[in-house]
């Protein structure tokens, strides 16, 4: 049995076929839209797969160059860098400092030095510490020297300090750097503060008042 009938507001007719109970209609126009529309956006979704998963190693590159940039350069956190001298020129070495305890009158204290040296074409280190007055070296007050650092590598060094009186002190290291047959020699100041650091200045007694003073002299004229 075939039947013909039109859709409402086409102008087109449609077929419907009736076989043994089961209806099959041909798609009118509207519907033939739909269904293209449909693959089409199927057809993005399987090329947009396809396209992120061509580079498996994409996201992962990505994690590892983080995980790498947030790798420690094996020193302790808690170092902190020398100050090289105002209008001292680039340095082939770096020098970071860390205290082991509190400085306290009287009491000593170990320091741990480390020398990076920044260039591989430093050929020789070597050095010598020294103390603000106040501020007493132990031992560790000559740096050995140290041939052939390897560029990157740390080199540690201890110095043991004994605190004489509160106050601020410097704690200078100079190094004697060899490279390609030149010698220089750079500075780091390392501060330290021992006990109390600066001790607090009493407030002044207020002064008399000039114009009081000024109207005294008089009555003492007088007598």
């Amino acid at each position: 049995m075939t039947r013909r009938c039109c859709a409402a507001g086409s102008s087109k007719w449609r077929t419907t076929h009736v076989r043994a109970g089961v209806r099959t209609r041909y798609c009118s126009p509207m519907r033939n839209l739909i269904i293209g529309v449909g693959a089409v956006l199927g057809l993005a979704t399987v090329l947009v797969g396809c396209g992120s998963g061509g580079k498996p190693g994409a996201g992962h590159a990505v994690k590892q160059s983080h995980a790498r940039a947030a790798q420690p350069d094996g020193l302790s956190p808690g170092m902190v860098a020398g100050v090289a001298p105002r209008g001292a020129g680039p340095s082939s070495v770096q020098l970071k400092f860390e205290l082991q305890g509190r400085p306290e009158v009287a009491q000593p204290v170990d320091v741990d030095v480390v020398i990076v040296p920044v260039y591989g074409n430093v050929d020789r280190i070597t050095g010598k510490i020294t103390a603000d007055d106040g501020l007493d070296i132990v031992s560790g007050q000559d740096i050995p020297a140290a041939d052939k650092p390897v560029e990157g590598t740390p080199i540690h060094h201890s110095v043991k300090l004994l605190p004489k009186r509160d106050g601020i002190f410097n704690l200078t290291a100079v190094l004697v750097v060899d490279s390609t047959g030149q010698s220089t020699s750079q500075a780091f100041s390392m501060p330290i503060i021992a006990g109390a650091g600066f001790p607090e200045v009493p407030a002044k007694a207020p002064s008399a008042d000039p114009g009081q003073t000024g109207a005294s002299h008089p009555a003492a004229a007088g007598q």
